[in-house]
Parts: structure tokens; C-alpha cells; sequence
């Protein structure tokens, strides 16, 4: 074979696999779940790591310049709407403080605002940010008895009135956001004598001997996330009972004479 159909099969070659890189650069065909969407373990995401807040963590990128400008570059390494944000940015020091400077071209592809935060983030000014709080449980009671009722959500409290000596059923659920079963049901009933008696049970009784009784409750998960909300029963009088001012609590109105609810 001679030097010269050598060479122009070296050029072809050449020429073949330079298009061949074109069309698929190396590392650009990644596969697994795009980054901060939902996820279970690292081997399930794109980036091989799966955050605590069971999202998806962001991939490594390079910003096209000499450094990455605040609030983020455009980069082939970011999926669109999102932006390459130097490590710094993001971290708030932190690698410098630990004497890192790091590769001032590099960072992390991060959401902004302008393009509609994903799922399970909110906007924290120019750039996305993930809801940690997301698969935390969400609880919820409803009571029956001397008085009925519901509340639900993560940190939210109710006062309700209820006459005292009086009894309430108290029964407690919860849903997981992230589909993780529901193992923990805590009562904590507070009085206003200072007793605080905990319970573990989905279901409890709270009868009012003095002027209110808190039921405080927690959810748990088999993965040990919590959610926490409470409801304060305040005792009145029923009817009968001697009258406040214009009727109070219970009383939703006072006799001729002042004296007693009606």
C-alpha cells in the first residue's frame, strides 16, 4: 500500500471522528433523572448524588468566560432556564473560608426565577433554591364530642372554645408529600397547671378540668422527618354557669338581670 492512500486514509479517519465528536461530544449523553428532579438514591440522578431533601442534586459546570459573573452564566453543562453560578455564589464563601479557592470557571447549574422555578423550589431572589422542608409530613386532627372540628398542616395552631368539663376526641393522620410511610404519632396534652402528658397513640381524649388544655402533636415518618401542629381548647362557661361581660366563651349571652349564661 502506498504512503499516499495511507495518508488519505488518515485524513478520512481524521476527519470521521472529528465529526463524530461534534455530534456527541464526550460525557454529553448522561443518563438518570435531570438535576433537582425527585429522587431516591444518587444512582438515580444524572448528577450520582441524591440530596436529603430527596432532590436531586446539581451537576458541575463551566462558565463560558473567564469567570463566572454574579448571578450565573449560560453554559452547555446547564440544562435550559438554568445557570452556571460559580461555587462561591452559591456557598457564600464557604470554600474560601476553608482556604479553597476552587476553579474560577467553575460551579453548579442553578434554576433562576425568570424561567419558572421547578417543582419542590422557590425563588430566592435572581436563583431558584430547593424547599428542604418538602417531604416533611403533613399532619392533621379532627375532634368530636363536646365540640367537632379539623385542622391541618405542618405548623399551624387553632384555639377552639370548649366548656369546661367537657370532653374531646381527639384522632390524628398525616400524608407524606414523598410517598414515605407514616410511623409516628405524638401527643404532648399541656394544662394550665403545667402537667404536659405525652402519648403515642393515633387517637387520644382530652377532657378540660381547668381554664384550657393544649394538645400538641407530631407526626414522624419511617425515615425520621417530622411535622408539627396544635390545637388549644379554652374553657368558658356553658349555660348556666355565672355570666361574664356580654356573654364570654360558651356563653353566648347573659339573662335580664345579668347573671347568668344563656
Amino acid at each position: 500500500m502506498s504512503s499516499a492512500h495511507i495518508s488519505r486514509v488518515s485524513v478520512a479517519l481524521l476527519a470521521w471522528l472529528a465529526a463524530a465528536c461534534i455530534a456527541a461530544p464526550l460525557g454529553s449523553e448522561k443518563s438518570g433523572l435531570a438535576d433537582g428532579a425527585r429522587c431516591k438514591h444518587d444512582e438515580d440522578c444524572r448528577s450520582h448524588g441524591c440530596n436529603h431533601n430527596l432532590l436531586c442534586a446539581h451537576s458541575a459546570c463551566d462558565c463560558p468566560g473567564e469567570t463566572c459573573t454574579d448571578g450565573g452564566e449560560a453554559s452547555p453543562d446547564c440544562a435550559d432556564g438554568w445557570v452556571c453560578v460559580y461555587y462561591k455564589s452559591v456557598l457564600h464563601d464557604v470554600g474560601e473560608f476553608f482556604g479553597s479557592k476552587g476553579d474560577l470557571n467553575g460551579g453548579t447549574c442553578q434554576p433562576t426565577c425568570a424561567a419558572t422555578c421547578p417543582e419542590h423550589y422557590i425563588c430566592g431572589g435572581q436563583l431558584c433554591k430547593a424547599d428542604n422542608d418538602w417531604p416533611n409530613p403533613v399532619p392533621s386532627v379532627s375532634w368530636s364530642g363536646a365540640v367537632e372540628g379539623n385542622l391541618g398542616g405542618s405548623g399551624h395552631m387553632q384555639t377552639v372554645k370548649l366548656e369546661k368539663g367537657k370532653q374531646v376526641t381527639l384522632t390524628a393522620s398525616a400524608t407524606s408529600p414523598a410517598d414515605i410511610a407514616i410511623t409516628r404519632y405524638s401527643w404532648t396534652i399541656v394544662t394550665d397547671s403545667g402537667q404536659r402528658e405525652p402519648m403515642e397513640a393515633q387517637t387520644v381524649d382530652v377532657v378540660l378540668d381547668g381554664s384550657y388544655a393544649r394538645a400538641e402533636l407530631v407526626v414522624g415518618d419511617a425515615d425520621g422527618r417530622t411535622g408539627y401542629l396544635q390545637v388549644t381548647f379554652e374553657g368558658c362557661g356553658g349555660s348556666g354557669a355565672q355570666c361574664g361581660y356580654q356573654g364570654s366563651g360558651c356563653c353566648n349571652g347573659c339573662d335580664a338581670d345579668k347573671k347568668f349564661c344563656l
